[in-house]
């Protein structure tokens, strides 16, 4: 399986935005990845003063 298409055979610059993402959160690969960063984010905060209001 390519990477840069989907079952549809469309290309990347083919799909909408909605259509990456969707693809996106159906990948295993990717839901891990986000687990990890979630895990990440929890043990090392991002300073108050970085985040915008």
């Amino acid at each position: 399986m390519s990477a840069n298409t989907n079952k549809k055979d469309k290309n990347n610059e083919d799909m909408t935005a909605q259509d990456r993402q969707s693809i996106y959160n159906k990948s295993l690969f990717f839901q891990k990845k986000n687990e990890d960063a979630v895990e990440f984010l929890k043990k090392h905060p991002i300073p108050k003063e970085y985040i915008r209001k």
